[in-house]
Order: C-alpha cells, then structure tokens, then sequence
C-alpha cells in the first residue's frame, strides 16, 4: 500500500476514487431506472427492487477491496 510522506498515514485515495465510481454508477443507474418508470417503459416493480440490487453492488465492491488489498500484501 503506498504511504503519505510522513510513511505512516496510508493513502486511501485509490479506495476513494472507487468509492466515487461506485456511487456515480449507482445514481446514473437509478437516474435512467426513474425515468424508464415515469415513461412507462418498465414496470414500477423493477424500480421497487433497485435498493436491493444497490445493497448488492455495495457488497461486492467491498469484497472486491478486500480481496485487491489482500493479494497487495
């Protein structure tokens, strides 16, 4: 893991640019899954769904983290 300049502060803007990417992901997602509902071209129901999937995404960006972080040492 890289470190700062002082060498005991590790670097975690690697973690929060992924941080980042998974939620600008995660609100195109649910902009573009909103307006499919409004137009009337998917059922609410998909809509009704979508905080489970975003559980589910949250999940395996953790598990991804974990597992690049641990293969790193």
């Amino acid at each position: 893991m890289p470190f700062s300049a002082g060498g005991m502060i590790p670097d975690f803007r690697d973690i929060l640019y992924k941080v980042a990417i998974l939620f600008g992901a995660i609100i195109v997602i649910y902009g573009v899954l909103w307006l499919l509902v409004n137009l009337g071209v998917i059922p609410a129901l998909v809509a009704a769904i979508f905080p489970q999937i975003v559980l589910i995404l949250v999940g395996l960006f953790i598990i991804y983290v974990a597992y690049s972080k641990r293969n790193m040492y």
